[in-house]
């Protein structure tokens, strides 16, 4: 392990305010969990805690890059010297999302996060209906891929390196 990385680490606000982020992703995906977005009075509800939750996932998880400047949990783990769990966490955004429209995790995540909650880019009807789908797929108990099961498997991975 790097001395001098953890010290980079240890003796900053960044593991600090990582942990603080973790927590609050945690404490929102907890909330999200107790939403049923199948009935319509809890949609506004369920949009307003999704949001909040995927722009902390974005922050936390899909930051361009392994920049040191940022508090993504991959960069942690790579400043302790443990860049297989980054690894581990990067393949894992970097599979599939579901087995039609080759996009990965990372890609539909970062879409729905860049494109239609930070900020509002210019999008056509086809552009439009695409998210529809994956907001439908990420909200879904049924699927596979939804976004409290990534988050989920993305905490199995990260309790899997603390074994």
């Amino acid at each position: 392990m790097d001395i001098e990385a953890n010290e980079k680490v240890y003796n900053t606000p960044f593991s600090e305010q990582l942990l603080f982020n973790m927590k609050q992703l945690n404490y929102r995906m907890n909330r999200l969990s107790e939403i049923d977005s199948t009935k319509a009075d809890n949609q506004n509800e369920y949009l307003m805690v999704f949001d909040a939750a995927i722009v902390l996932f974005r922050a936390l998880f899909l930051e361009s890059g392994h920049q040191n400047e940022n508090f993504t949990l991959q960069n942690y783990y790579i400043l302790t010297g443990r860049e297989n769990v980054a690894d581990a966490i990067d393949a894992f955004l970097d599979s599939d999302f579901d087995s039609w429209s080759g996009n990965s995790i990372r890609k539909v995540l970062k879409t729905i996060a860049d494109k239609y909650v930070c900020h509002l880019d210019k999008i056509d009807a086809t552009q439009l209906a695409l998210a529809n789908g994956f907001m439908a797929n990420l909200s879904s108990q049924a699927s596979e891929n939804n976004f409290l099961n990534i988050v989920k498997k993305l905490d199995s991975i990260i309790t899997k390196e603390r074994a």
